[in-house]
């Protein structure tokens, strides 16, 4: 290494020293929980904590939640056919759902077969309303690092697909 480059190097360490610990910053906020509460009437009914997702874990949900056939036309192989958005949303509050919080609650035996469900992102279905599924997701949404308006245009171009 020549000199300049050196120097080079060593007037710009105090930056890339700050990028790498801004990095590694970032990287420990990625499991950073936020408890949604629900609230009818004024009156606390229980609550759960989030977090936001991978970009592996939304195409998993994207993946379950998209409906898919055959087609002979490309040698049997499994084509996207529908995609479910509802479903979509109720996996990702499942994804998103603290572990001891998805133990309890959307993973409940119990509870499934009170609600007459066989699996915890349909119990979320029976459990939230629809302005409450809403809500949950644009909070996980937040947290995954999507604004308001990235966050519409996700689900819109995923629900055009």
């Amino acid at each position: 290494m020549d000199e300049v480059k050196r120097e080079e190097l060593l007037a710009a360490e105090g930056s890339i020293l700050k990028d790498v610990a801004g990095v590694l910053e970032a990287m420990e906020t990625i499991t950073r929980y936020e408890v949604f509460e629900v609230v009818r009437d004024g009156k606390k009914l229980f609550s759960f904590r989030v977090r936001g997702l991978t970009s592996e874990e939304m195409e998993k949900c994207t993946d379950q939640a998209t409906k898919t056939v055959k087609d002979r036309r490309y040698g049997n192989l499994a084509v996207p056919k529908e995609f479910n958005a509802a479903k979509y949303r109720l996996l990702m509050i499942y994804t998103a759902t603290h572990p001891d919080d998805r133990k309890a609650l959307w993973d409940n035996k119990t509870l499934w077969e009170k609600a007459g469900v066989l699996a915890g992102w349909q119990l979320i279905d029976k459990v939230l309303k629809p302005g409450e599924q809403e809500k949950v997701v644009k909070l996980i949404e937040e947290l995954s690092g999507y604004s308001d308006e990235e966050a519409e245009t996700v689900e819109e171009t995923l629900k055009n697909s």
